[in-house]
């Protein structure tokens, strides 16, 4: 007898048991009654589809038959099933289907395929209870959101001109709106989290995935929690720090995305300012009172909102006009007014704007620097939210923060700059 044979049976048999051992955990924890098979029944599956197409080979049709007289076997037994008043869902009975064609790939392609599929199929019933509960979360308009997002994805970039639309070659639609996609996409996979995780109430969770969305949104809705407990100013003052080191991964990953030369001159200064950022933090950490609990809740809007996309996509387009107007006519120190004046704002429309100019012209030396300084006005600009709306003393927490952060990257910045790092 073959080696190979006797290999893919024993697999087909473990693949098809691990599957059938969920279905039966999964009727043991939720205290329901068995419904169409456990264990050994799914085992026997996954080996009668590695024979049926182990056969095949030599009797052609062989699988179709088996496949077809299976398919019966499943659909009688779900009807049986469903008439007793025992069983409603068709999850095990689909499941045993892909169970049965696992056990024939291993004939027609390599085990690693088998055993993929058998982890992800795990993996996807094992999901059902955190799936309800994130349906208790998720909204209708949350859900909206993601059609919004495949249909200005795959529907409406494509068929956007990837060329300017106007006599002065400013305005280029398809550049526009795939700045619009990046951004929104990273910023709606935070807001998803956020909303997902919401029941945690973490305050690192509010942080981390809020500075996915926004940083600024986190300094304000945190600075504004201070008056509900001023001993609490620690804690608040990890949650806008986290979100501003966040806020620093997100610009390297537009960087990266849209122009991967400035990302590499910008890299190190990046790092920096993340890596000692996050050491202030782990230190603030340790000096907080463990136990201390306070709301994390921030209300985001969510970025794939029609009306957001399309102010979005107007200010990216506004914003990049505006640099390579500045650049024709005022030179560097024009870019870098608009570069601190934008900043003051949002740094994601200054830096996707200087992303896609320093690859069409413009210097990635005043790119560079523009880049750096649009990151120290929304500093500033986070900054003044704190203290106006917050206290001083969360303020100060924040600054030391800022101080170590963004100085060390601006200093970095410089050094490099300086040691014709640029060059």
């Amino acid at each position: 007898m073959e080696t190979l044979f006797i290999q893919n049976t024993i697999l087909s048999i473990v693949l098809g048991f691990l599957i059938g051992l969920q279905r039966e955990m999964h009727i043991i924890y939720s205290q329901k009654d068995r419904d169409f098979g456990g264990t050994r029944t799914f085992a026997i599956i996954s080996l009668l589809g590695f024979l049926s197409g182990w056969i095949n080979e030599i009797f052609p049709y062989t699988f179709v038959v088996f496949i077809v007289m299976f398919s019966l076997m499943l659909t009688v037994a779900y009807v049986v099933n469903s008439i007793s008043g025992s069983h409603k869902g068709t999850t095990t009975e689909f499941a045993a289907m892909v169970v049965f064609i696992i056990g024939a790939l291993l004939n027609f392609s390599t085990p690693i395929v088998a055993v993929f599929l058998t982890i992800i199929i795990m993996f996807l019933l094992n999901l059902k209870e955190q799936i309800q509960d994130y349906e208790k979360n998720l909204t209708k308009q949350d859900f909206a959101a993601t059609v919004f997002f495949l249909l200005m994805t795959f529907v409406i970039l494509p068929i956007l001109p990837n060329r300017p639309i106007d006599s002065y070659g400013l305005i280029n639609l398809y550049k526009i709106w795939i700045m619009v996609v990046v951004v929104a996409g990273i910023s709606f996979f935070g807001y998803i989290a956020i909303k997902l995780l919401k029941t945690k109430k973490g305050i690192a969770v509010a942080g981390i995935f809020g500075g996915l969305i926004s940083s600024t949104a986190v300094a304000m809705s945190m600075a504004r929690k201070i008056h509900e407990n001023g001993l609490l100013a620690k804690n608040l003052a990890i949650a806008i720090a986290l979100a501003s080191s966040v806020m620093i991964i997100r610009i390297g990953l537009i960087l990266w995305t849209f122009n991967s030369n400035l990302a590499k001159i910008l890299i190190v200064p990046l790092l920096i300012g993340l890596v000692t950022g996050l050491g202030y933090i782990l230190f603030i950490y340790s000096k907080i009172e463990k136990g201390q609990n306070i709301s994390s809740e921030i209300e985001f809007k969510n970025p794939y909102d029609f009306k957001e996309a399309l102010f979005m996509g107007v200010v990216f387009g506004f914003v990049l006009a505006l640099v390579e107007l500045t650049n024709r006519y005022s030179g560097s120190y024009g870019v870098y007014l608009i570069s601190f004046l934008s900043g003051m704002a949002d740094a994601d429309a200054i830096v996707l704007s200087l992303s896609s100019l320093s690859s069409n012209g413009l210097s990635l030396d005043v790119a560079y620097i523009a880049i750096v300084i649009a990151l120290v006005s929304n500093t500033i600009a986070k900054l003044g939210l704190v203290l106006f709306l917050g206290n001083k003393t969360i303020f100060k927490e924040v600054l030391i923060y800022y101080l170590i952060s963004v100085g060390s990257l601006v200093i970095s910045a410089w050094w490099l700059a300086a040691s014709g790092w640029l060059s």
